[in-house]
């Protein structure tokens, strides 16, 4: 069977669900967790959040200039990833695909770096130009000092990361503020999900994802948790 022949067999359409949050709380760790649970599993694709390891500007600087080209720079590698999830669209159909970060998170940045209204804008607009291949978004929330906990934790998994700032506690509530303003709406639209990983083991925010995904998707795990009520309000987990 052609990959064409495939298409027009009338399956549903592709289900991409973006995995958000702060840096931080975990959400990569749960996005390779997964990927590793069903990786012979033809079913699912994942998209990293960048291609280039090494970003040429620190993320999170405190120099607005460097913020500003860091920024640009991961709205272009979202921007190259949206493009391979379009053509992944035109050649497969029935998948599940997740996504490590969703696209908001570049302006959530840009808002929490609190950079030049004009160089905000100029992102903002560049953002707004694309359609984005985005339909729900699992949101992955702690409290603050227990992300800045992870943080510390986990160490520098890369050199570079000690610009980053990503201990620094108002850089982070920043972030958090900016999350629960932007991600409102799509609570309102009810394409938002949210996992409070507070006390959570890895495996069993991984069983609460794969959850949500039975309920988007009707795909039945082997193992599945009892379904709560996700739609949850956002403001209890970042006020």
């Amino acid at each position: 069977m052609t990959r064409k022949s495939y298409k027009n067999k009338g399956l549903k359409q592709n289900i991409v669900i973006s995995l958000a949050g702060a840096h931080g709380v975990g959400k990569t760790t749960i996005f390779y967790l997964l990927k590793k649970e069903v990786i012979d599993n033809p079913k699912f694709k994942f998209f990293p959040e960048r291609y280039k390891k090494n970003p040429p500007f620190p993320f999170g600087s405190k120099n607005k200039q460097i913020a500003f080209r860091s920024e640009i720079h991961f709205l272009q590698q979202l921007i190259k990833r949206n493009k391979n999830i379009i053509n992944y669209d035109q050649n497969y159909n029935g998948r599940i695909v997740i996504l490590d970060r969703t696209p908001l998170c570049v302006l959530i940045y840009s808002k929490g770096l609190f950079l030049k209204e004009k160089d905000y804008n100029l992102i903002k607009d560049m953002y707004n130009s694309v359609s984005w291949r985005e339909d729900y978004i699992v949101y992955l929330t702690a409290e603050p000092e227990t992300i800045l906990k992870r943080t510390i934790q986990r160490g520098s998994l890369e050199t570079i990361r000690k610009e980053w700032n990503e201990t620094e506690m108002n850089y982070l509530k920043n972030i958090l503020t900016f999350y629960q303003q932007m991600l409102i709406i799509k609570q309102q639209e009810k394409k938002l999900f949210i996992i409070d990983t507070e006390n959570e083991s890895p495996q069993n925010i991984v069983e609460k994802l794969k959850n949500i995904i039975t309920e988007i998707t009707h795909y039945s795990f082997k193992k599945c948790l009892a379904s709560p009520s996700w739609q949850m309000n956002l403001s209890k987990f970042l006020n």
